[in-house]
């Protein structure tokens, strides 16, 4: 691999639409006008450890992410022709939108029972079965909603076509954020001449993990760490005191 090809990895926070783009071909260096979409699929695993079984359960949710980027005329032109020779083959997601849009369909479903309940009860008047019919109702909306949205996203994500050699030179990852953290993403550049300008028109907000924002972010997540302990541990004191002071004669 030549110096022209070398992969430079370079971190800047920020939104991905607010990033600063220099009209240059990432592809190839050479100047840049033609705007070309990049997309990029995100996997995302929504992780817990089990209360009994200790066994990792959650959902995986599909995350699409594009961004405009210059490319050269002959660039785009080999772009165009390698999308127009290529055949995307069938997304195994498929399946998981359909799983999604199922339970979507039987939230929404529930719902709508519980708020058929409640429209036909409530000319005798608001009660308690009404608040928990209610409660039920949104509760399922809500879920629906949700499942709604990712059956969306994981559509996007079946029909979002792999990069080609040309819109491979411009990649980038998936949004990093940990707490009290500004939101940052990794780009790969594969030509050294385009890195170096992007690094430039972007120098302001490179992100660094050891620069003064890693480390103000880290230092609030201690401090929220310690926060969370002395409130623990004050509550126990208050639940022993009125125990205590029940059983006092």
């Amino acid at each position: 691999m030549n110096e022209t090809e070398q992969v430079t990895l370079v971190r800047v926070r920020g939104r991905l639409r607010d990033i600063a783009l220099p009209l240059r071909c990432p592809a190839c260096g050479a100047a840049a006008g033609v705007p070309l979409r990049v997309e990029r699929v995100f996997v995302r695993e929504h992780r817990r450890q089990g209360v009994i079984t200790h066994t990792t359960r959650g959902v995986t949710t599909y995350h699409v992410a594009s961004i405009s980027v210059p490319f050269c005329t002959a660039c785009a032109a080999r772009h165009m022709a390698e999308r127009a020779a290529t055949e995307s083959p069938p997304s195994p997601l498929r399946t998981t939108v359909a799983m999604y849009g199922v339970v979507a369909l039987v939230a929404l479903a529930a719902a709508l029972v519980f708020a058929a309940f409640i429209w036909n009860e409530i000319a005798g008047g608001w009660r308690p079965t009404l608040t928990f019919a209610a409660a039920i109702a949104s509760g399922c909306a809500v879920f629906a909603g949700w499942f709604v949205v990712q059956a969306v996203n994981a559509w996007r994500a079946s029909t979002t076509p792999p990069p080609t050699s040309i819109t491979a030179a411009f990649d980038f990852g998936d949004r990093q954020m940990r707490r009290f953290e500004p939101e940052w993403r990794e780009y790969r550049l594969r030509n050294a001449g385009y890195a170096r300008a992007f690094t430039q028109a972007n120098a302001a907000r490179l992100w660094d993990d050891k620069g003064p924002l890693a480390l103000r972010a880290a230092r609030f997540r201690r401090i929220a760490g310690s926060l969370r302990i002395a409130a623990a541990a004050a509550l126990i004191v208050v639940f022993v005191l009125l125990v205590l002071q029940a059983g006092a004669p």
